[in-house]
Formats: C-alpha cells, sequence, structure tokens
C-alpha cells in the first residue's frame, strides 16, 4: 500500500500538469484564427524534426527545439509557441512507445514553460520584437532562463514525488540545458531579423539548426559506439565467460547510469543464469539458481523476440516476476544477446526509479551484440578446453587436469589452514576382467565407477582418471574425512552391477589409498605419491577391496624392490607420468626374459633363485644410468624404460645390458653359471599416458614369450 500512494501521487501531478498546459492552448486556439498558416505549419514541422533527433545523454537526451519556440515567443507568438511545444512533445511517444502520462506530463510543462517565457519576456520588451539590441537580447535571454528554471522545476517535483530526486543529476541537466540555449537563442534572433523581411523564409533559418541536431546525434553515438569498441577490444583475448560478463556489466552501468546490472546467460540446463551482477552489493537480489523458460518472465519474452526492451514501471507491467515481496528496481531495460542466429542470454539495466531508459537504446544493442560474439567465444574455447581436460573413455577429468589442480589447491590448503585429501582408488584384477569380457565392456565398467567417483567428490571436490583403471579423487576434506568418502566409494562399487551385451557384470572391487595435506605432506608430489603407496600396499598387497590411509611403514616399500633392488613397477608408474605430465611422449621400451630360469627353481630350490635375481638386479644397476629405469615387471622379467631415446641408442643399450648378464659368472649352490636372456626392444613416438606405455609392454612381452617358445632372440620395433 506504501507504494502505491507515490505512485497515485505522480499520477495525478503528471495529468494535472498535461492537462493546465494542453488547457492553456485549447482556450488560446481561437486567437490562431489571424496567424500566419504558412509559417505557423512550417515551424510545426521544424519543431518535430528537431524533437526526432535529439541528442543523446548519459541520463536522457538534450533538444534543440527550443529554438523554435523562442523564435515564436520573441514575435509575440504565445499560442504558436505553446502549440509547437505540445506537438513536440508527442514526437518521443511516437518513436519509442505510447504512455499517455508521460506525454501529457511533458506537452504539458513544454507548453507552461513557453508560457512563462512569453510572460516575462512580454512584460521587459514590446512584442513582437522589431529590432535587435543589447536591452532586447538581454531580455530574451533572461526569459529564455525563466523558460528553463520552469521547465526544469515541473520534472524536479515529478522525482521528488516518485522519491528519486537526485541533485547531481538535476546540475548535470541544468548544465546540458544551458549549452542548448546558447546554439538556440542565436537562432532564434536570425528568425526574428529575417522575419521583419520575409515570413515565408524566415523559418529557413533554423535549417541549419535541424542539421547541427543531427550532427550533434551522429557525433555522440559514434563518441558511445567508439567507447564500446575500445572496452570489448581488450576483452577480445578473455576467454573467462565471468570476466566478460563483469566488464560488460560495468560499461553498461557506465553508458546508462542504472543503478544495477546484470548479465544473464543461458546455461546448460535452458536456465536464465546471473553470471555477473555490478556492482556486488546488488547480488542478494538476483536468484543464482536459474531462471527456466517455463516460468516465463519479461527477461525470456526479450530473448525471443530478439529487440530490446525498456519497462518504464514494474509495477505497471504484467510479464514481470518479483523474486521477492519487496520491490527494489522501479524501471528495467533488457538488451538480448544474439550471435550466429543463437540466444546466448540478455544484458538487463535496473534502476529504483521509474522511467529511467528512454535513450539508451542506439548504443546498448551495439553493445550486447558484440558482447554475445565474447561470450559465444568463452563457450567454444571452453568446450575445447574441457575436452582437452577430459578423458574420452570415461568422461572424467584427466591426470594433466589433477595434477595442476591439486597444486592449486595444496597451495590454498598451506594458506587458508584447510585440509585437502587425495584418494586413488584402483580397480582390482582389471585385466582379468578385460581379457573375460572384452575392453569394450572394461570401457563400460570404468565409467560406471567413474560416475559413483563424481557423486562422491561433489559438490566442490574432483574426480580423474589417473591412468589405466587408476582413480583420483581430489576433496576438501579431513583425513578422517577423507578415508570415510574413500569407504563409501569402496562399497558404492562393490554392490554396482553392469549390463552389457546380455552380460551381467558384478563383484567389481576397489582398492582406495588416501593422503591428506599438511597431515602427511605440504608438497603436492609427495602427497600424490604417498596416496599412490597408501593404495598399492595399504590396500593392494593386503588382500584388495580395501581403503588405507597413508602410514610412514608405507615409505620403504614404495619404491624399491626387495627382492632385486631395482625399482618397483609401481614407483616407474609414477615417473613416467610424472615425464609424461611435463610433455614427454616418446619412450623406449627394453624386455628383458630370464630364458628357462625356472630350471634353476627346479634344481637349486628357490632359495638360489632368489640369489640369481639379487645378483641380475646388481648387474644390471651397474650398467644403467640415472636415467634408464629398470624394474621387475614378474617373476623372471626385467623391464627398462628410457624417455626420448632413439632406435640405434636403444639397440646399444640393451646389448649393453645383455651381455652384461649373460657373460656374468652366478653363484649358486657353490657353483658357478651363467644365464641366457631374451630381449625385446620397442620405439614408441606418441605415447598418451601411462596406461597405453604399460599396454604396449605387456604386448610386447607378449611377443617376446613368443619369440621364446619359437627360438628366436632380439625382436625389436618401431610405432
Amino acid at each position: 500500500m506504501a507504494e502505491g500512494i507515490p505512485l497515485k501521487r505522480q499520477t495525478w501531478y503528471s495529468l494535472m500538469v498535461g492537462i493546465v498546459g494542453c488547457g492553456v492552448v485549447l482556450v488560446g486556439l481561437p486567437d490562431l484564427r489571424n496567424t500566419n498558416a504558412w509559417f505557423l505549419v512550417v515551424m510545426l514541422a521544424l519543431a518535430c524534426l528537431i524533437e526526432a533527433m535529439p541528442v543523446p545523454l548519459r541520463l536522457g537526451s538534450a533538444s534543440l527545439t527550443p529554438a523554435v519556440l523562442f523564435s515564436y515567443v520573441a514575435l509575440n507568438g504565445r499560442e504558436e509557441a505553446m502549440l509547437c511545444a505540445i506537438a513536440a512533445a508527442f514526437v518521443p511517444a511516437v518513436r519509442r512507445h505510447w504512455d499517455l502520462e508521460a506525454v501529457f506530463f511533458n506537452a504539458g510543462q513544454y507548453a507552461l514553460s513557453a508560457f512563462a517565457m512569453w510572460w516575462l519576456l512580454h512584460l521587459c520588451a514590446a512584442l513582437p520584437m522589431s529590432r535587435i539590441d543589447a536591452y532586447e537580447v538581454g531580455c530574451l535571454v533572461l526569459s529564455a532562463a525563466l523558460f528553463l528554471v520552469v521547465n526544469h522545476a515541473f520534472v524536479q517535483i515529478l522525482q521528488w514525488l516518485r522519491g528519486t530526486l537526485l541533485w547531481s543529476a538535476v546540475w548535470a541537466a541544468l548544465l546540458t540545458d544551458l549549452i542548448n540555449l546558447a546554439l538556440c537563442i542565436p537562432f532564434a534572433l536570425l528568425v526574428v531579423m529575417l522575419h521583419a523581411t520575409s515570413a515565408w523564409l524566415a523559418p529557413v533559418m533554423l535549417l541549419p539548426l535541424l542539421m547541427l541536431a543531427y550532427m550533434l546525434r551522429s557525433h555522440r553515438q559514434a563518441m558511445d559506439l567508439q567507447e564500446i569498441h575500445e572496452s570489448l577490444a581488450k576483452l577480445a583475448t578473455e576467454f573467462d565467460m565471468q570476466e566478460i560478463a563483469f566488464e560488460a556489466a560495468h560499461l553498461a552501468r557506465r553508458m546508462t547510469f542504472a543503478d544495477c546490472v546484470a548479465v544473464f546467460v543461458i546455461d546448460s540446463r535452458e536456465c536464465l543464469v546471473p553470471a555477473a551482477v555490478y556492482p556486488k552489493s546488488y547480488e542478494p537480489e538476483f536468484s543464482f539458481e536459474g531462471w527456466p523458460e517455463s516460468e516465463g518472465g519479461v527477461i525470456w519474452k526479450t530473448i525471443h523476440q530478439r529487440d530490446h526492451v525498456i519497462v518504464p514501471d514494474v509495477r505497471k507491467d504484467p510479464r514481470v516476476r518479483f523474486l521477492g515481496e519487496t520491490v527494489t528496481f522501479m524501471s528495467m531495460a533488457i538488451f538480448p544477446m544474439h550471435a550466429h542466429q543463437k540466444a546466448h542470454g540478455a544484458i538487463v539495466c535496473y534502476a529504483r526509479r521509474p522511467k529511467a531508459f528512454t535513450h539508451v537504446h542506439e548504443y546498448m544493442d551495439a553493445l550486447a551484440s558484440q558482447v554475445s560474439v565474447l561470450l559465444e567465444n568463452a563457450k567454444l574455447y571452453r568446450e575445447l578446453q574441457d575436452r582437452s581436460f577430459r578423458d574420452e573413455a570415461t568422461g572424467l577429468l584427466n591426470y594433466r587436469y589433477f595434477y595442476e589442480e591439486l597444486s592449486r589447491r595444496v597451495r590454498t590448503s598451506l594458506q587458508e589452514h584447510r585440509p585437502v585429501s587425495v584418494l586413488i582408488v584402483d580397480v582390482d584384477f582389471f585385466k582379468r576382467f578385460n581379457d573375460t569380457y572384452g575392453h569394450l565392456a572394461g570401457d563400460v565398467v570404468l565409467r560406471e565407477v567413474g560416475r559413483i567417483l563424481e557423486r562422491h567428490a561433489a559438490p566442490d571436490g574432483i574426480a580423474a582418471r589417473y591412468g589405466g583403471e587408476e582413480f583420483a579423487v581430489l576433496v576438501w576434506a579431513s583425513a578422517n574425512e577423507a578415508y570415510a568418502i574413500g569407504e563409501a566409494i569402496r562399497q558404492d562399487v562393490a554392490k554396482l552391477a553392469v549390463d552389457f551385451e546380455g552380460y551381467h557384470l558384478q563383484g567389481i572391487t576397489v582398492s582406495v589409498g588416501m593422503a591428506t595435506c599438511p597431515d602427511h605432506s605440504e608438497s603436492d608430489r609427495d602427497l600424490l605419491v604417498k596416496a599412490d603407496s597408501a593404495m598399492y600396499w595399504g590396500a593392494k598387497q593386503r588382500g584388495r577391496n580395501r581403503t588405507a590411509m597413508y602410514a610412514p611403514e608405507f615409505d620403504t616399500q614404495l619404491f624399491v624392490d626387495p627382492l632385486t633392488s631395482l625399482y618397483t613397477h609401481h614407483f616407474v608408474n609414477i615417473r613416467v607420468r610424472d615425464e609424461m605430465a611435463h610433455g614427454t611422449t616418446c619412450w623406449g621400451v627394453i624386455c628383458l626374459d630370464l630364458v628357462h630360469f625356472s630350471e634353476i627353481n627346479a634344481v637349486y630350490g628357490f632359495e638360489a633363485g632368489d640369489e640369481v635375481l639379487r645378483q641380475v638386479g646388481v648387474v644390471i644397476r651397474q650398467v644403467l644410468r640415472h636415467s634408464e629405469l629398470a624394474c621387475r615387471y614378474g617373476g623372471d622379467e626385467i623391464v627398462i624404460i628410457i624417455p626420448n631415446v632413439s632406435d640405434l641408442e636403444l639397440s646399444g643399450i640393451c646389448r649393453r645390458v645383455t651381455q652384461s648378464l649373460e657373460q656374468h659368472p652366478f653363484r649358486v649352490a657353490d657353483q658357478t653359471t651363467s644365464i641366457r636372456v631374451a630381449s625385446s626392444i620397442a620405439v614408441y613416438d606418441v605415447v598418451q599416458d601411462g596406461a597405453d606405455l604399460f599396454n604396449r609392454i605387456e604386448e610386447l612381452f607378449a611377443r617376446l614369450h613368443g619369440a621364446v617358445e619359437l627360438g628366436e632372440s632380439e625382436p625389436s620395433s618401431r610405432s
């Protein structure tokens, strides 16, 4: 009810001013019988044409129409001047929208201002003015000043009734109108001077004013468009949608002097979501959950209409949907954003006062158009970037993104004293599962496991495919909270059942290891290694299908094989992934198999066989360099992995290792024996990830075993 009181007051005031002003003109209409009809028609036409080309300003517009009114007043044409004022007042309504209240008010205050000017000039000088001297010019300037004061008095009383009177806006408008008067008075004097000679030619003096209005209007529009272009040019290389939206909102507010600007974008759910609100203090006024099209509203309708919409008073527009009971903003200007026939959202300007936006669409349409193109480019860039950070098989983030996010979160954890935890999840016996049902079925299982991980990582964690059948989860959680998450993941996977081409796949289990910053480490890489070691030694090696928290006892088992003292397969896997994260894609592989090693175990016993393996490890460590990673791959199998190596270099390393092993005398049960080594080498130029490399190593060992059975040795390949 309280909102309706000022609304009714301003309406009655507007209508009263309009009726009084138009009434005064109607009373004086009989006096127009003796006027020069030609002169009146031409002056009416000029008044309307000049009013149709206002000079756009940020808070409104400036008009040179008073030159016509001043001319008629100086010629003692009171009724004619007021009639021209009323005719000019109707022009904006024709150009934009019909608002009876606004039209009546503008016509009335324009006519009454002209009447006040005539009254003062009539008191000060003889009318019509017949000569141009300093006194009469001074009288005309003084009466024009009264026109200005009366005009602004009517307008500011209306703003006061609305509760939106801003003194800064008053002084800015006064200054603008003073400049207009300085332009209008000389043209009015020219009309008066020529009228004494020829009433038919006098209106010609106002034609340059028409051209001047057009030039000023064009210049102002060019300046506004240039400002938009320069501001948005800085965003040409920006692909952050929120940053683009925020800068667009900031620019739109500067261009329109709106109290608030919101940039709405259409998200993947087809909902309107405010991507930016400026100033940010107004963010509580908006819902960030999204506004679906089914709920309607003036913004959605404007987007489909594809043309801007001005809502002078939201309380009078049934299309407007309010989020709360209290109305904060009284007027809106909506500028839809479209690019390449696709809707992207809208820039919406809000003001706390009614009828705040009447002269902004010329440049705001251009702003919305350019911002829509920037947002579309940002969306495409984000999609491409998202693809580069996504694993195609599971749809999860890949290890590259995971490494970057892990580094960021560890830094934040140390700065804000907020624990962050890493969970490494490995699908148990996945190779056996692939061999039984095929790789396509394996991919389906990995996708389903990935969905479980994403669900448990939400809302602020991430799930990524670490490589092969391994996954990583990064969550803001303490050690105990992360352990509980790991257990929940393990239990949900154990309940998982997947239907694939007639198979009902179940019995899937995972091993989970976790470590927390800062409890277990303050280094991102070390934290990852410790979570990995917890998974391998705490869960995998202790029976699988369990969750393990990092413990220091796992460190001694992580890096070195206890029998051969070579690196563990687990450690080499970590090293390979780390190298790949830094851009290494070319890898050389040497697969070694101790031929007929089972005979040593059979003849001399397993203890003697273990001793031979220890000596094999010593020999290999002696002949390899630091960058050449050797690990025990299986019982009597050794794999050596070298980054960025050529075929020739790899062949030389293989000969060096095999000759050293075959020439070395091994002590077995107080006897000396030798061993024979079968080898297979390959250089892989493009390796996608660690899982890809170890899959190829497995294939290389399979070919080597086949070659050994056929009595061959040292096959090599390049791929």
